[in-house]
């Protein structure tokens, strides 16, 4: 794929935010734990009753709020575009993923917990390759990085505390799976980074 064309960087784009969020409803009904934030859209949809996409989109706009008060009033709204579109699969997946059989065996909820964080790994390397707009948690992560001249590690650090904090408060499904997606997720999608981007230099 010729990445220099504006519309195989979209299309690309839009396949990985479809690929993963399939992976986050698979963890999703896994029940064993997911990340730090899809566990608070996940509790504030139990406590409150709205969809988990919706209320990723809503706290989206929160951390959008909160990078441009970081950033000294600079908006980056686009985010807010990316934000959607995740919210909109989010939501389209879990309806989906959710007429799916699971039963009571532990060994079911680990294969879909397992292929869940590879398929989410895979999407999430697809959706950055064309470097278009980042989520608004990514965005306002960054914002917090430069204000305060951190590490990318470190900030990455802080929001997931953050997160775990607000998904305790609310009730969201932190357990071990959570701490299996916060130590596995970014060297696969590392793998999976490296691995796409040698096969478009290739097909180039």
């Amino acid at each position: 794929m010729n990445l220099s064309s504006f519309k195989n960087r979209i299309i690309l784009f839009v396949v990985g935010i479809m690929i993963l969020t399939l992976g986050v409803a698979l963890t999703v009904k896994a029940d064993l734990g997911v990340g730090t934030w899809d566990s608070v859209n996940v509790g504030l949809s139990n406590r409150f009753g709205l969809s988990v996409g919706t209320f990723s989109f809503i706290i989206a706009i929160i951390m959008t709020i909160i990078a441009a008060i970081l950033r000294n009033g600079k908006f980056n709204l686009y985010t807010l575009g990316t934000a959607f579109v995740l919210s909109s699969f989010t939501d389209f997946w879990l309806f989906v993923v959710n007429k799916l059989p699971l039963g009571d065996s532990y060994i079911n909820r680990v294969v879909y917990f397992l292929l869940g964080i590879l398929i989410l790994s895979m999407g999430l390397a697809i959706y950055l390759t064309p470097n278009l707009a980042p989520n608004s948690l990514d965005d306002c992560m960054m914002a917090f990085r430069n204000k305060f001249n951190l590490s990318v590690g470190m900030a990455k650090l802080v929001t997931d505390g953050v997160g775990i904090i607000f998904a305790i408060l609310v009730g969201g499904p932190i357990g071990i799976g959570t701490i299996v997606i916060i130590l596995s997720v970014a060297p696969l999608v590392n793998i999976f980074f490296n691995r796409i981007n040698s096969v478009i230099i290739v097909s180039n």
